[in-house]
């Protein structure tokens, strides 16, 4: 496998030593990397309110538009409240590290797919290849009244869809609190891309926190909490929230510019999605994805290698460890042309035939 560099982020198309090819892999889901509305916001963001703030969220002169940018986070995902942090790696390990100091008697369950970014000092490895299957019961059996669970809502590294069906399952006689990564879903997932969470909240006996990076679909580099309010003002309070430099002002206020055009660019590739899985639908069972979602992934030998013959970019390296087979992930994107589906689709289909 080639590594290349590049001195630019990529939209649509990246250059490479062999020329322009299509970039067909990444995580800017709503391609917020190239689209020019996006970036001129930025530029204004910046302007307006500086590049960085260099202070603690907890100082006496703070800067609104972080508040700004939590309420209408919180607003547009139906949380009751957003707390903002400087990556979604920060976001999940102040709420896991929060969780395990104030529920010290806690049982916590983690899913086999659980990112890093959720893993507490209590993770530990499950090999169950049942484990949503058997969970509400083993948690009914469990001794701990306070329950923790800790799970993704994509699984990785392969893409597939969690199942939260176990929810309305799980004993009434515990005190259940639900974490959930939804960085690979948010701006996805969800009426207009609005993630996971109003998805997760029919559970009246279930807590609730969902917690992202902003610098995928979003094009934030940033990162979100949503939960509680209550919660989350105790989370203000907290060392890692306190000691930690904030995200990037300028980009915030971008975000509180942009859910118009993110759902706008939601549609679009909801529309992009179906006729691509159309324009492959003969080998579609040789690639593992789920519908409506815009990654696809295979561990085959030999397809990133082909479609850079054919002018296509795709992401292909062992994960999660070196040792690991390496995995070829292609992502559709709204920066994609219908003429460039008909590119894609062309060469998958000439590969597995």
């Amino acid at each position: 496998m080639n590594t290349f560099y590049t001195g630019q982020v990529p939209g649509r198309t990246v250059q490479t030593p062999g020329g322009e090819r299509l970039w067909c892999s990444g995580t800017s889901y709503l391609g917020m990397a190239g689209n020019a509305v996006f970036r001129e916001r930025v530029l204004e963001g910046l302007t307006q309110t500086g590049t960085n703030w260099g202070s603690s969220r907890s100082n006496t002169l703070r800067l609104k538009v972080y508040e700004q940018a939590e309420t209408a986070l919180a607003d547009w995902t139906g949380a009751p409240a957003a707390l903002t942090v400087s990556s979604g790696m920060l976001a999940g390990q102040t709420a896991i590290q929060w969780l395990t100091g104030s529920l010290p008697k806690a049982s916590f369950y983690y899913s086999p797919t659980s990112h890093p970014a959720v893993r507490g000092p209590r993770f530990s490895v499950s090999a169950d290849d049942n484990w949503f299957g058997t969970l509400a019961d083993r948690i009914r059996k469990d001794r701990a009244a306070d329950i923790v669970i800790v799970t993704d809502s994509i699984g990785s590294p392969h893409v597939e869809p969690v199942p939260f069906d176990w929810i309305s399952q799980l004993p009434d006689h515990k005190r259940i609190t639900l974490l959930v990564d939804d960085s690979h879903g948010i701006g996805v997932f969800g009426e207009g891309g609005r993630g996971i969470y109003k998805q997760l909240t029919h559970h009246q006996l279930v807590r609730v926190f969902v917690v992202a990076s902003l610098n995928k679909a979003l094009g934030v580099p940033a990162g979100v909490i949503l939960g509680p309010a209550a919660d989350l003002a105790a989370i203000r309070q907290f060392p890692m929230f306190t000691g930690a430099s904030p995200a990037s002002p300028g980009f915030l206020w971008a975000l509180t510019q942009s859910f118009g055009l993110y759902e706008a660019a939601h549609a679009q590739l909801m529309a992009s999605v179906r006729a691509f899985t159309e324009l492959i639908a003969p080998n579609l069972l040789s690639l593992r994805w789920f519908e409506r979602y815009p990654a696809f992934t295979t561990t085959q030998a030999g397809l990133h290698e082909f479609l850079e013959t054919e002018g296509i970019l795709t992401a292909c390296f062992p994960y999660p460890g070196p040792n690991d087979p390496a995995i070829t992930r292609l992502v559709i994107t709204p920066l994609h042309t219908p003429e460039d589906l008909v590119t894609i689709a062309r060469a998958l289909n000439r590969f597995f035939a």
